[in-house]
C-alpha cells in the first residue's frame, strides 16, 4: 500500500478502536446475565477445569440449560486467569475483535475487488456501523463468531494463491462454529458456495483441500458429538420455530373451517410443512424490513440503541445504489457479498423471535460492503457527471448527512440508552452485591428478586464466588416455558420473585426486590437506583 493509504487505514482503525473501547465497562451500563455466564464459566474453568455446572472441559456450557457455545469462555479463560474477573477483562476480547474485523474487511475487499479505495470505504463504514459497534462493546459471542468467519473467508481467498492458508481458514471457521450457533448453519452453506464458485482453482489444490477438510472434521467432531446430545435437543426445543406450537394450532383451526377437515385438499393446504415453510419465509424476510434495518432496530432493547435502526438512514440510499451498481457493473467476485447476504439470516429465521439482530449479526458484513460500494460508485458517478463546484457541494452534503447520523447514534447510545432501558443490561447488581457481600453473614437468608434475568449468575460474577464451592451447591430448576432453567440457591442467597406476604414470618432475613415488590411500610435499609433515578432494588429487613 502507498503511505497515504496506510495512514488513512490507521486512522480508520483508530476510529474503530475509540468507538469500541471508550468507556466500554460503563456503556452499556451493567453486565447482563449472558455476559456474566461466559465470564464466570471462564473463571470456573481456569480454577477447576470445569464449567459452572461441573462439566469437564466441555464443548457446550450447560449454563441456564441453554447450552451456550463454549468458545467465548475459552477465549476469556487466559485473561481471567491473569487479570482476574472484572468488566474490563469481560469486554476486551469482543471490542478487540470489532477492531480486527474492520482491518480484515479492508484486506478482504482489497483482495476481492482489487480496489484499495473501495476497501477503505468498506472498513470505514464497518468502523462506524451502529450494529457492529454495539455488539463489539458487550461480551457478545456473535461478534467473536463473525470476526472468526470474516478472517476465515479472507484466509480462504489467500489460500487460492497459497494453499497453506486453507489450514488457517478452516481453523478460523471452526472457531467461529464453537463460538456461536448461527455460523453452524451459515459456514457450511457459505462453504458450498465457495467450493462451487472457485471450483476451478480448488481442483488444482486437491491435496491441500483434503488435508484442510480432514483438519476441519477433527476440529468439529467434539462439537457434533456434543450437539447430538442434550445441547442439540435443548436448542431445538428452546428457540426453534418447530418448538412453537402456535403454527399447529393454526393448522387445526384452518382444517376445522372446512366441511370435511380430513379431506385430501384440506390436508394438502393445511399441514406442518406448509405452515412452517411460511413461518420460516416470514422470519427470513423480516430481517430485510426497513423498520428493523433503518428505523427502530431489534425489539429486544438489549440488542440495539434507543430510537435507532441497526444501520444508518444514509445506508438506505447507499444500499440501493450498491445493489444497482453491483448488478450493473458485475465486478469480479461480486457474487460473494450477495451470497453471504442471502445466507446470513437463515439461522435467525429458524427461530421464533425475529427479526433478531443477535442471531443475524453476520449479515452486517455484506450489508456494509454493498452500502460502501454504492457510496463509492455514487461518488465516482457524480465526479464524472458534475462540475467541480457542484461535486464539492455533493461531497459536503454527504459529509454532513453521515456526520449527523453518526452523531445521533453516539448521542442516543451514550446519553439515553442506559436511562431509557436500564433493565436491559441489569444495571444495579454491582452496587447491590457490593452492599450485601460484607453483611451477608449477619442474616440467615437473603432473598433476591428474579424480576431481572438470571440474577444468580451476576451475583457469582461480582462476588467472584469460589467455583469449587458453587459446583457442590448448584441445582438447576426444571425448564420454564421458554426452555431455560435457573439456580434458586447458593450460599445463603435465594433467588425468586418476591412474595412479601409469604416472607413476612421469616426472621433474621433480608429481602431485596423491586419497588413494586417491597411495601411502603417495610424497613428499607438500602435503595439501589438506575441511572435514570428510578429504584432498581430496595432492600428491607424482616
Amino acid at each position: 500500500m502507498k503511505r497515504k493509504m496506510k495512514i488513512l487505514l490507521l486512522a480508520v482503525l483508530l476510529l474503530a478502536a475509540v468507538l469500541r473501547f471508550y468507556q466500554v465497562t460503563e456503556y452499556p451500563a451493567g453486565v447482563n446475565a449472558d455476559e456474566a455466564a461466559y465470564a464466570y464459566n471462564a473463571y470456573s474453568l481456569a480454577q477447576t477445569g470445569k464449567g459452572e455446572q461441573g462439566e469437564v472441559w466441555p464443548a457446550h456450557l450447560i449454563s441456564f440449560a441453554d447450552y451456550k457455545p463454549v468458545g467465548t469462555a475459552y477465549i476469556l479463560l487466559p485473561l481471567v486467569k491473569i487479570f482476574g474477573l472484572n468488566e474490563g477483562v469481560l469486554r476486551f476480547p469482543s471490542a478487540l475483535a470489532g477492531v480486527i474485523s474492520v482491518a480484515v474487511l479492508f484486506f478482504l475487499i482489497k483482495k476481492l475487488f482489487a480496489n484499495e479505495l473501495f476497501a477503505l470505504v468498506s472498513a470505514f463504514f464497518l468502523a462506524i456501523s451502529p450494529w457492529h459497534i454495539h455488539f463489539s462493546r458487550g461480551a457478545w459471542e456473535t461478534n467473536l463468531a463473525t470476526t472468526f468467519m470474516l478472517v476465515g473467508l479472507w484466509l480462504f481467498l489467500k489460500g487460492l494463491e497459497n494453499p497453506k492458508y486453507f489450514l488457517l481458514s478452516i481453523l478460523n471457521f471452526s472457531f467461529s462454529m464453537y463460538t456461536y450457533h448461527s455460523p453452524r448453519v451459515v459456514i457450511p452453506l457459505l462453504g458450498l458456495f465457495l467450493i462451487f464458485f472457485y471450483r476451478k482453482q480448488l481442483l488444482k489444490r486437491l491435496k491441500w483441500i483434503a488435508i484442510s477438510a480432514a483438519l476441519g472434521l477433527v476440529l468439529i467432531t467434539p462439537l457434533v458429538v456434543s450437539f447430538t446430545g442434550p445441547a442439540g435437543s435443548a436448542r431445538f426445543s428452546g428457540v426453534s420455530i418447530f418448538s412453537d406450537i402456535g403454527p399447529l394450532w393454526w393448522v387445526n383451526r384452518a382444517r376445522g373451517e372446512h366441511f370435511n377437515p380430513q379431506a385430501v385438499y384440506s390436508r394438502l393446504f393445511h399441514n406442518r410443512p406448509v405452515i412452517y415453510a411460511l413461518r420460516f419465509s416470514q422470519n427470513y424476510f423480516n430481517h430485510f424490513d426497513g423498520v428493523f434495518l433503518f428505523i427502530l432496530g431489534d425489539n429486544i432493547k438489549r440488542s440495539n440503541g434507543p430510537d435507532m435502526g441497526e444501520m444508518y438512514l444514509f445506508d438506505f440510499a447507499f444500499l440501493l445504489a450498491g445493489f444497482y451498481f453491483l448488478f450493473r457493473k458485475r465486478p469480479k467476485n461480486w457474487q460473494l457479498p450477495i451470497a453471504w447476504l442471502i445466507l446470513a439470516p437463515i439461522p435467525a429465521a429458524l427461530t421464533f423471535q425475529t427479526p433478531n439482530a443477535l442471531r443475524a449479526h453476520n449479515m452486517i458484513i455484506p450489508l456494509v460492503v454493498i452500502s460502501a460500494y454504492g457510496f463509492y460508485n455514487l461518488l465516482e458517478f457524480l465526479k464524472k457527471s458534475s462540475p467541480k463546484l457542484l461535486f464539492t457541494v455533493y461531497c459536503l452534503l454527504f459529509i454532513v448527512f453521515i456526520n449527523w447520523n453518526v452523531s445521533y447514534f453516539l448521542h442516543q447510545y451514550f446519553v439515553h440508552y442506559s436511562q431509557k432501558y436500564p433493565e436491559a443490561w441489569e444495571y444495579g447488581f454491582k452496587e447491590l452485591v457490593a452492599f450485601l457481600e460484607p453483611i451477608k453473614d449477619d442474616y440467615q437468608k437473603i432473598y433476591i428478586t428474579e424480576q431481572y434475568d438470571q440474577p444468580y449468575i451476576i451475583f457469582l460474577f461480582y462476588m467472584r464466588y469460589p467455583p469449587e464451592k458453587f459446583q457442590k451447591e448448584v441445582v438447576l430448576t426444571p425448564r420454564d416455558k421458554f426452555g431455560f432453567s435457573t439456580v434458586r440457591d447458593f450460599d445463603n442467597f435465594h433467588f425468586e420473585n418476591i412474595d412479601w406476604g409469604a416472607l413476612a414470618g421469616h426472621g433474621n432475613s433480608l429481602v431485596c426486590g423491586t419497588d413494586e415488590e417491597i411495601p411502603d411500610n417495610a424497613k428499607i435499609i438500602r435503595t439501589v437506583f438506575f441511572r435514570n433515578g428510578k429504584p432498581a432494588f430496595q432492600c428491607a429487613k424482616i
